[in-house]
Protein backbone atom coordinates (compact mmCIF):
# COMPACT_ATOMS: atom_id res chain seq x y z
CA UNK A 1 0.00 0.00 0.00
CA UNK A 2 2.81 2.42 0.87
CA UNK A 3 4.46 1.61 -2.46
CA UNK A 4 1.26 2.45 -4.31
CA UNK A 5 0.90 5.79 -2.51
CA UNK A 6 4.55 6.52 -3.29
CA UNK A 7 4.00 5.84 -6.99
CA UNK A 8 0.92 8.04 -7.08
CA UNK A 9 2.86 10.80 -5.31
CA UNK A 10 5.57 10.55 -7.96
CA UNK A 11 2.95 10.82 -10.68
CA UNK A 12 1.33 13.77 -8.93
CA UNK A 13 4.71 15.47 -8.66
CA UNK A 14 5.37 14.96 -12.37
CA UNK A 15 1.92 16.30 -13.28
CA UNK A 16 2.34 19.26 -10.94
CA UNK A 17 5.75 20.14 -12.40
CA UNK A 18 4.27 19.87 -15.89
CA UNK A 19 1.37 22.16 -14.95
CA UNK A 20 3.83 24.59 -13.40
CA UNK A 21 5.98 24.66 -16.53
CA UNK A 22 2.87 25.33 -18.63
CA UNK A 23 2.04 28.29 -16.40
CA UNK A 24 -1.00 26.73 -14.74
CA UNK A 25 -0.09 27.58 -11.17
CA UNK A 26 -3.60 26.89 -9.84
CA UNK A 27 -3.46 23.27 -11.00
CA UNK A 28 0.14 22.91 -9.81
CA UNK A 29 -0.79 24.23 -6.37
CA UNK A 30 -3.68 21.77 -6.11
CA UNK A 31 -1.49 18.83 -7.15
CA UNK A 32 1.37 19.74 -4.79
CA UNK A 33 -1.16 20.17 -1.99
CA UNK A 34 -2.50 16.70 -2.74
CA UNK A 35 1.04 15.30 -2.48
CA UNK A 36 1.66 16.86 0.94
CA UNK A 37 -1.74 15.63 2.11
CA UNK A 38 -0.66 12.10 1.13
CA UNK A 39 2.84 12.47 2.58
CA UNK A 40 3.45 15.41 4.94
CA UNK A 41 7.22 14.85 4.69
CA UNK A 42 7.46 15.30 0.91
CA UNK A 43 10.11 18.01 0.83
CA UNK A 44 9.90 18.73 -2.90
CA UNK A 45 6.16 19.41 -2.82
CA UNK A 46 6.49 21.78 0.15
CA UNK A 47 9.37 23.55 -1.60
CA UNK A 48 7.44 24.01 -4.85
CA UNK A 49 4.36 25.30 -3.00
CA UNK A 50 6.58 27.92 -1.35
CA UNK A 51 8.17 28.89 -4.66
CA UNK A 52 4.84 29.29 -6.46
CA UNK A 53 3.45 31.53 -3.74
CA UNK A 54 6.73 33.47 -3.71
CA UNK A 55 6.51 34.04 -7.48
CA UNK A 56 2.93 35.25 -7.03
CA UNK A 57 4.11 37.53 -4.20
CA UNK A 58 1.42 35.98 -2.01
CA UNK A 59 3.45 36.19 1.18
CA UNK A 60 0.58 35.32 3.52
CA UNK A 61 0.03 32.00 1.73
CA UNK A 62 3.76 31.36 1.57
CA UNK A 63 4.06 31.96 5.32
CA UNK A 64 1.13 29.59 5.94
CA UNK A 65 2.82 26.87 3.84
CA UNK A 66 6.20 27.36 5.54
CA UNK A 67 4.55 27.11 8.95
CA UNK A 68 2.66 23.95 7.97
CA UNK A 69 5.81 22.34 6.53
CA UNK A 70 7.86 23.11 9.63
CA UNK A 71 5.08 21.82 11.88
CA UNK A 72 4.84 18.57 9.87
CA UNK A 73 8.56 17.93 10.20
CA UNK A 74 8.56 18.90 13.89
CA UNK A 75 5.66 16.57 14.65
CA UNK A 76 7.32 13.72 12.76
CA UNK A 77 10.66 14.24 14.53
CA UNK A 78 9.05 14.33 17.97
CA UNK A 79 7.08 11.17 17.28
CA UNK A 80 10.10 9.35 15.83
CA UNK A 81 12.21 10.31 18.85
CA UNK A 82 9.48 9.19 21.23
CA UNK A 83 9.22 5.81 19.48
CA UNK A 84 12.99 5.29 19.50
CA UNK A 85 13.30 6.31 23.15
CA UNK A 86 10.57 3.85 24.13
CA UNK A 87 12.18 0.98 22.22
CA UNK A 88 15.72 1.69 23.44
CA UNK A 89 15.32 2.73 27.07
CA UNK A 90 18.83 1.80 28.17
CA UNK A 91 20.57 3.56 25.31
CA UNK A 92 18.11 6.44 25.54
CA UNK A 93 19.33 7.60 28.93
CA UNK A 94 22.93 7.70 27.68
CA UNK A 95 21.90 9.34 24.44
CA UNK A 96 19.84 12.03 26.19
CA UNK A 97 22.64 12.94 28.58
CA UNK A 98 25.17 13.07 25.73
CA UNK A 99 22.87 15.21 23.58
CA UNK A 100 22.24 17.58 26.47
CA UNK A 101 25.97 17.94 27.23
CA UNK A 102 26.67 18.66 23.54
CA UNK A 103 23.90 21.27 23.44
CA UNK A 104 21.78 19.34 20.94
CA UNK A 105 18.52 19.69 22.88
CA UNK A 106 16.05 22.54 23.03
CA UNK A 107 14.64 24.07 26.20
CA UNK A 108 12.08 21.25 26.51
CA UNK A 109 14.72 18.52 26.28
CA UNK A 110 13.76 17.56 22.73
CA UNK A 111 16.74 16.67 20.56
CA UNK A 112 17.04 19.20 17.75
CA UNK A 113 17.26 18.26 14.10
CA UNK A 114 20.06 20.00 12.21
CA UNK A 115 18.41 19.64 8.83
CA UNK A 116 19.68 22.31 6.38
CA UNK A 117 16.31 22.40 4.61
CA UNK A 118 14.53 23.25 7.86
CA UNK A 119 17.13 25.94 8.54
CA UNK A 120 16.46 27.37 5.09
CA UNK A 121 12.70 27.32 5.66
CA UNK A 122 13.09 28.99 9.06
CA UNK A 123 15.22 31.71 7.47
CA UNK A 124 12.61 32.20 4.75
CA UNK A 125 9.87 32.33 7.39
CA UNK A 126 11.72 35.16 9.16
CA UNK A 127 12.13 37.04 5.87
CA UNK A 128 8.46 36.65 4.89
CA UNK A 129 7.30 37.67 8.37
CA UNK A 130 9.47 40.78 8.21
CA UNK A 131 8.15 41.54 4.73
CA UNK A 132 4.53 41.26 5.88
CA UNK A 133 5.20 43.54 8.87
CA UNK A 134 6.86 46.06 6.56
CA UNK A 135 3.82 46.03 4.24
CA UNK A 136 1.49 47.01 7.10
Amino acid sequence: MAERKNISNRLLLVKAKEAESLGDSTKALALYQQVVNNDPLEELAWQRLMVIYRKQRDYKSELRIITLALKSYETHNKEAQKQWLLKNKKAATLFKSLAKSLGLTDSKGIITDNNPILDKWNHRKEWVTARLKKKK
